[in-house]
C-alpha cells in the first residue's frame, strides 16, 4: 500500500485528497508514516554507480 500512496502523492494529490477520495480510513499521520517508511528504505540502500564501458 505504501507504493500506492507514493504514486498518488507523485501525481500531485495532497494527503487530504488521498484520504477523501481513495482511503477514507487513513489519517494524515498514516500518509506521513508511508513517507517515513520510504525514506528509511532508501536511506538504507547503498548506491554503487556502474563504470562507463567504452
Amino acid at each position: 500500500m505504501v507504493y500506492l500512496i507514493l504514486e498518488l502523492l507523485k501525481e500531485g494529490l495532497t494527503p487530504e485528497d488521498i484520504i477523501r477520495d481513495y482511503y477514507p480510513n487513513l489519517a494524515v499521520e498514516d500518509i506521513k508514516a508511508c513517507l517515513d517508511y520510504a525514506a528509511f528504505l532508501i536511506k538504507e540502500q547503498e548506491f554503487i554507480p556502474f563504470e562507463e564501458v567504452v
